[in-house]
């Protein structure tokens, strides 16, 4: 049997819930032992625990076509910890190993590089640390996959690398040696709640003990790797039947779906969900009128100003599914902070495409722009059905006219299709 070794920084909900349960998937399926060895992020984390633990459990929940359905897996792939931050001689003992990849999600603030470090302090410069001395001695390159948010974040931890190396003086061989790995930008895709207490002590009868490092997630999920097809001889996803996509160059339209589609839904539904007493997202989408004008948006306006593919159309439907999907108790009111900057990124894209063209304003959407413009213009404490709303971006908006709202939520936009708003919402 086939064993790969792989360090993983960071042993988050969303990591074991998304990619550890894909390599338990893929071991399950094609026989390939995996030995995960979390590497402590942050002072804390509780990696030895979870590693101890021997496994976890993930509580999968979601609509397959109208029937609502629940899984629950259990995931074994973590073998080992270590902490770079108080163990560095082990983690560099490990890293120095046998060893084919390293993952990460470190958060969209995980990635960067400072200046002025004079040693090794955060995820980067650690990772750093590690490359360097596989550098100097001679060990094969690794392929370098990370998860975090940013976009293109693998391109970006590369940069941070070559920033790093060449704060602390390292040699040619660190930077040959960067060359040689292969970095991977991803895209994922999946709601992980996490924790699910709703449905704990459920789980505990049915596996007969007390799981404290079980986690939940959506049944949808989606992997877009960007980089060579090398990383399928180490983690066969297709042969687990997973929905992994392996690409060198369709990464931005995958990306811009995302934000488009799931995320756009997401900001433009908050003020006409809020402004009509509705708090959770499945509400919104269960009732009528409600669940016939997002679909409409989402189908009529969305998916036709980016291609019209029956794949874009494809993905809709699921994400109209995920909105149902009770488990993940997503609430307007987490989705509406920094709804001003959240506006001109995920919907002024679809606003221009089908204003090109159409000629016209997509009427949906530009309702929710208007229905915005009413709700940031109750004050910077908008009095709501569900109770008052603070609006922590209030002091951003340009002032209290509809136009100047406009300005405010899309500055992107041209002025031919802000006054073409306009005109409609009058």
């Amino acid at each position: 049997m086939k064993t790969v070794n792989i360090l993983q920084f960071g042993g988050g909900n969303f990591l074991r819930c998304f990619f550890d349960w894909m390599l338990q998937k893929v071991s399950d399926a094609a026989g390939v032992r995996y030995n995960v060895t979390l590497a402590q992020l942050t002072p804390g984390e509780p990696v030895d625990a979870i590693a101890a633990a021997g496994g976890y459990h993930v509580l999968l929940r979601g609509y397959e076509g109208d029937e609502y359905v629940e899984t629950l897996d259990s995931v074994d792939v973590i073998k080992n910890a270590v902490s770079p931050i108080t163990g560095a001689d082990e983690y560099l003992r490990i890293g120095c190993g046998d060893l084919s990849l390293i993952v990460s999600n470190s958060t969209e603030a995980g990635i960067f590089f400072d200046p002025d470090a004079a040693e090794p302090h955060n995820y980067p410069s650690r990772l750093a640390l590690l490359l360097n001395e596989r550098a100097k001695r001679r060990l094969p390159p690794l392929m370098v996959m990370a998860l975090e948010l940013n976009d293109r974040s693998g391109d970006l931890l590369r940069r941070a690398l070559f920033q790093y190396g060449e704060l602390f003086g390292y040699g040619r061989e660190y930077f040959d040696y960067l060359s040689a790995c292969d970095f991977y930008n991803t895209l994922v895709d999946r709601i992980v709640p996490g924790y699910p207490r709703d449905a704990a002590e459920r789980v505990t009868s049915e596996i007969g003990h007390e799981d404290k490092w079980l986690t939940s997630g959506e049944r949808f999920h989606l992997f877009v790797i960007e980089g060579n097809e090398k990383i399928l001889n180490d983690i066969p996803f297709d042969r687990a039947g997973l929905n992994v996509i392996v690409t060198t160059d369709k990464l931005g339209f995958y990306h811009d779906r995302k934000v488009r589609v799931l995320n756009g839904a997401h900001t433009a539904s908050v003020p006409v969900a809020l402004l009509s007493g509705i708090e959770n997202v499945d509400a919104f989408v269960s009732g009528e009128p409600h669940a016939s004008w997002l679909s409409g948006m989402i189908h009529g306006e969305i998916c036709l100003a980016m291609d019209g593919s029956a794949e874009t159309h494809a993905y809709a439907d699921d994400v109209m599914a995920r909105f149902r999907n009770p488990a993940l108790g997503h609430k307007f009111r987490s989705i509406a902070l920094n709804s001003v900057s959240k506006a001109d990124t995920r919907m002024a894209p679809t606003i221009s495409d089908y204003f090109k063209k159409t000629g016209e304003v997509p009427p949906r959407m530009t309702e929710a722009a208007g229905r915005l413009a009413e709700l940031y213009g109750r004050g910077p404490v908008a009095r709501l059905p569900g109770g008052p709303l603070e609006l922590g971006d209030y002091s951003s908006i340009k002032g209290s006219s509809l136009r100047e709202m406009l300005d405010s939520f899309f500055p992107s936009l041209g002025s031919d299709i802000k006054e073409a708003m306009l005109r409609a919402l009058s």
